[in-house]
């Protein structure tokens, strides 16, 4: 069965429909209005979704640029290190000396340029910048009064990358009973005389 299909005819036809069907309402000025609202209120909340992306990935950047930095100068610290332990010897003031003075600069310069700064050990203990190595009693100092500094300590822009290693003083126990003193906190001379 062969049937004639006129695409005209088939045309019409569709025409007819859709002009028949029920047509929606038009919205209202008003709805038109919040619906507008809403799209806005969203890409506000999506520009600002994108802008905090974007600095909270340029800080994570810049932290990694950091903590990548910071590994290499623990590495130079080492050094520096060795120079201060070289340079300790008073004794000799001869052009070997002066050669290590002016690399141990040259070294601190670059650490500077880098923000790198040494942790103050003229003071009171500060936990979260002082490691202490051991504790000695001094009746004429205060207590956590920081008596030695062992290894110097270093920040990198306020942020500590090595604590200075120190001794600080424990004032004497002034209880009566000195049985429950702890000898970790004695001198050298009294630890002898309890022996």
């Amino acid at each position: 069965m062969k049937t004639d299909l006129d695409p005209e005819k088939e045309t019409e036809e569709n025409t007819k429909e859709e002009c028949e069907a029920p047509a929606e309402p038009a919205p209202t000025v008003e709805e038109v209005r919040k619906k507008n609202e809403e799209l806005f209120d969203k890409l506000i909340r999506l520009q600002a979704e994108f802008d905090n992306y974007r600095k909270r990935a340029t800080k994570e950047k810049e932290e990694h640029a950091q903590i990548a930095g910071a590994r290499i100068i623990k590495e130079l610290l080492g050094l520096m290190d060795n120079f201060d332990r070289a340079l300790s010897d008073k004794s000799d003031d001869g052009p070997a000396r002066r050669g290590l003075e002016m690399m141990r600069g040259q070294l601190m310069d670059i650490l500077r340029r880098e923000g790198v700064t040494e942790i103050a050990t003229e003071s009171k203990l500060d936990p979260f910048q002082h490691e202490v190595m051991s504790k000695v009693v001094d009746p004429v100092r205060e207590d956590d009064d920081i008596v030695e500094c062992l290894q110097k300590g270093y920040k990198i822009k306020g942020r500590v990358i090595r604590p200075a290693r120190v001794v600080v003083c424990k004032k004497e126990n002034m209880n009566s009973d000195e049985g429950n003193q702890d000898d970790s906190f004695k001198s050298d001379d009294e630890n002898k005389e309890v022996s």
